[in-house]
């Protein structure tokens, strides 16, 4: 099912706001999610998975329309299928056709095709992860999220779970957690669209961001790092002098240093994201993931190092502007660096 989980919320004293979530979604919307240039994203590569694995994925856990819109004009209906003889054989018809895709990707797989083509074919069927950094939500939420119209004319909801706030509903109408729903929502997006633009937008509105200082980091699956193992880390690559206690690591340019080391092995994270599943606890390998980021910064590949970023301070928020067409002119805003405000990212820090 299409779900959004927070792995790093901060906010800053100007009170702009950076979430990182990892989304899972169908993989046929990435194309639609990456007209959305504010977003920094990675997401897992169908060139990097092994088709085996691929295979597997598809077989076990296809990716199965949520409901079966009627046929219509435009860009997007308003009826549904609703019997359920009818859904089902859709949803064989579905299948059917995921069968043939493995089929024929496994003919070509066996003719020695590489598996960034054979991984093609079975892409419809796929469930894809994605990590989302953002300080900038409300183009998408407004374009993207469902627009439930229950209640007044004029109550208008981006989420369901707002809607159930505001109205009451007999009991038995809740029993369809999907099509009920449906039925009360004029959004013009992909339905698979607005299912995950909703959960982003309740994972966020639900979500408490650490406040943060000037000058502190947002690390995306920072939080379960040792600071002790860093701290050694540190010592075996020469960049720690040894002290007789790990408290005694604990003054700023101590922190600074592993603060460094922590951003290299989120971005290490970041990138493993294209081929392996992190899973709620990993286990981190601080030596690989120093060598991956050393990898992806020699070779060019820098997409990971834009979900780790810094808070600005008085001065950077004052000369890190954009200007924006006003009335024939322009006007300027200050606190942006690049498509995050109030924060600078890691990237534009290496560049």
């Amino acid at each position: 099912m299409v779900s959004a989980k927070i792995v790093a919320d901060s906010i800053a004293p100007s009170g702009d706001r950076l979430t990182t979530l990892e989304v899972i979604m169908p993989r046929y919307i990435l194309a639609e999610l990456n007209t959305h240039r504010l977003f920094s994203k990675n997401s897992a590569s169908s060139r990097a998975i092994p088709f085996e694995k691929m295979v597997k994925e598809v077989q076990e856990n296809p990716f199965i329309p949520m409901a079966w819109q009627k046929d219509h004009k435009g860009m997007q209906g308003t009826e549904y299928f609703t019997e359920e003889d009818y859904i089902e054989r859709r949803k064989i018809l579905w299948l059917d056709a995921r069968d043939n895709a493995i089929e024929l990707a496994k003919e070509l797989n066996e003719a020695k095709v590489t598996k960034q083509l054979c991984n093609r074919l079975l892409e419809p069927f796929m469930w894809h992860k994605v990590l989302i950094s953002s300080t900038e939500w409300e183009n998408f939420f407004n374009l993207r999220c469902p627009d439930y119209r229950v209640g007044h004319k004029d109550n208008k909801f981006k989420s369901w779970k707002e809607v159930l706030k505001e109205v009451d509903f007999e009991r038995e109408t809740l029993e369809e957690p999907v099509m009920f729903p449906l039925m009360h929502n004029k959004g013009q997006a992909d339905i698979h669209m607005m299912f995950l633009a909703e959960a982003i937008y309740d994972a966020i509105k639900e979500s408490e961001p650490k406040q943060l200082k000037e000058g502190e980091w947002h690390i995306p699956y920072g939080d379960n790092m040792d600071f002790t193992q860093l701290v050694v880390l540190g010592i075996d690559k020469g960049l720690l002098e040894q002290k007789e206690n790990i408290e005694d690591y604990y003054n700023q340019d101590d922190e600074d240093v592993v603060d460094t080391l922590r951003n290299k092995i989120s971005i290490a994270r970041c990138a493993r994201l294209s081929y392996q599943t992190l899973g709620d606890n990993p286990e981190i390998n601080y030596e690989k993931d120093l060598e991956l980021y050393e990898t992806l910064v020699k070779s060019g590949h820098a997409s990971p190092t834009e979900h780790v970023a810094v808070v600005m301070n008085d001065d950077q928020y004052h000369y890190y502007t954009k200007t924006k067409p006003l009335h024939g002119g322009v006007y300027t805003e200050r606190g942006w660096c690049r498509n995050f405000r109030g924060f600078i990212q890691y990237r534009a820090l290496i560049d």
